[in-house]
Parts: structure tokens; C-alpha cells; sequence
């Protein structure tokens, strides 16, 4: 006797191992599974701009992020368009920051994480001032690990190792020691310039590193003698130095 086609009871024995005998028996995919399905093809793409002195540095990290499917690795000569800023370096120079600061001046929003080593402590004070969210060790971070950096910073959050994290501190505790009474009216800008006016840069070496006319650097350190209350940029940076500034 042949099967009849019409008799759920009977096809369900030849029905496949964990499949449904009906269509109308088929199980609805769950509300998680629904909204994670959505979620992945709905995540918007991160614009994320590399950055490093060294050319192949450069080209090695923009092949390797490309990988990941919610970052976008954007051209050379686009990082003004760009969400997060990737910054490579064995030791973050002032030519480093000088790319945060040009970026960050042109894309307020933009974050960026420092991919390094080594950093100073005025430097690392003037990266965290000009928008920097995290510092990964080079030496140690997969490039899993810097795309999941990228994706933390982009909503706010920050990681700094424990080793950098210290100068930080000391920082942050000479701020609220002198903070009141000396640190008060000065700009990150302001204490930029003081910084390379400390390495013994002059008006017109300071223009150029930071890219401003002499004229503004003239104006950002009149401005500092003022609020200061002294009488020329090398008392201000001897004032600072004692202050715990610089």
C-alpha cells in the first residue's frame, strides 16, 4: 500500500530528523534572534583614517582593518571625514599630534586612539586634550583588538594601560593643586605653545609645527603673559615649570 501524501501522521515518519512535517508547523525565528539579525545589517559603517610616519606601517594597517565589516577605512587625504583616528607610532612625535589637532580642529566629533609604545607625559597630556580616547600598546595589540578599540571610542569609552595611566594621574592631581591659582584662563592651546616655548622653540619653529601664522603664535603668548601675570614667554614657562605645568 502507498503512502498518502494527505495523511500528516503518516508523512511525518519520513519527514527529515528536526524538521517540521508542515509548513504551518515551521517555528518563528525568536525576538532576539529577529533584532540581532537586524542589528548586523543595520550597523552603520565606522570611518576610520590611519595615520603613521611610516609608509608601510600605513599600508599593512589599512589592509588589515579593512577586514573587519563595520569599519571603513577611508583614503589618504580624507581624514577630515573621519569618525576615529587611528594613529601609529613606536613613540607619538609632535608631528603625530599635530595630525589629531588639524583633524580634530576640522571634525570636532572625531575621536582618536593612539596606537604606541612610548609617549611623554606633556605629550600624552596634549594628546588626551585634543580628543585622544585611547592609548593601545603596539607591541602587544592585535589588530582585533585595535578595531574593537576604534568601536569603543567611538561611543564614548576610553582605555589607557596602567603604565601611561599613571602620568595621567600625577596630571590631573597637580591640576587640582594648582588649578586655581595657576592654571586658570589658559587653553589647551595656550598650554601647547607654552610646551614648545619649554623645548626652546621660537615664535616662527612654533607657527610651523602647529600650522598658525606667526602673527597668532605673537597674540596666543601675549595672551599667556597677561593671564599669567609676567613679564615675558620666559618667565610664563619658568612659572609653569614650578607650577608643575610643564
Amino acid at each position: 500500500m502507498g503512502l498518502n501524501a494527505d495523511d500528516p501522521a503518516a508523512m511525518s515518519h519520513y519527514a527529515p530528523e528536526g524538521q517540521p512535517t508542515r509548513p504551518d508547523e515551521a517555528e518563528e525565528p525568536s525576538a532576539s534572534e529577529s533584532d540581532g539579525a537586524a542589528s548586523a545589517e543595520t550597523a552603520p559603517l565606522l570611518s576610520v583614517a590611519v595615520v603613521s610616519e611610516d609608509q608601510l606601517t600605513h599600508e599593512g594597517a589599512t589592509a588589515a582593518l579593512a577586514v573587519f565589516p563595520h569599519i571603513r577605512v577611508l583614503p589618504r587625504g580624507n581624514e577630515q571625514d573621519a569618525d576615529i583616528l587611528l594613529a601609529f607610532a613606536d613613540d607619538v612625535s609632535d608631528q603625530v599630534l599635530k595630525h589629531v589637532e588639524q583633524i580634530s580642529a576640522r571634525h570636532q566629533d572625531a575621536r582618536a586612539v593612539l596606537v604606541t609604545d612610548s609617549i611623554t607625559e606633556p605629550r600624552l597630556i596634549r594628546a588626551i586634550s585634543l580628543g585622544v580616547a585611547s592609548v593601545v600598546l603596539r607591541r602587544t595589540a592585535t589588530f582585533s583588538e585595535i578595531a574593537d578599540a576604534a568601536i569603543a571610542a567611538s561611543i564614548g569609552h576610553s582605555d589607557v594601560p596602567p603604565h601611561i595611566l599613571g602620568p595621567l594621574i600625577r596630571h590631573m592631581r597637580r591640576l587640582e593643586r594648582h588649578g586655581a591659582s595657576v592654571g586658570a584662563g589658559l587653553s589647551p592651546r595656550d598650554m601647547t605653545v607654552l610646551s614648545l616655548l619649554s623645548d626652546g622653540l621660537d615664535t616662527a619653529q612654533i607657527a610651523s609645527r602647529l600650522s598658525y601664522s606667526e602673527r597668532t603664535i605673537k597674540s596666543i603668548v601675549h595672551t599667556i603673559i597677561n593671564t599669567l601675570g609676567v613679564s615675558n614667554r620666559t618667565h610664563a614657562v619658568a612659572y609653569m615649570i614650578r607650577a608643575g605645568f610643564l
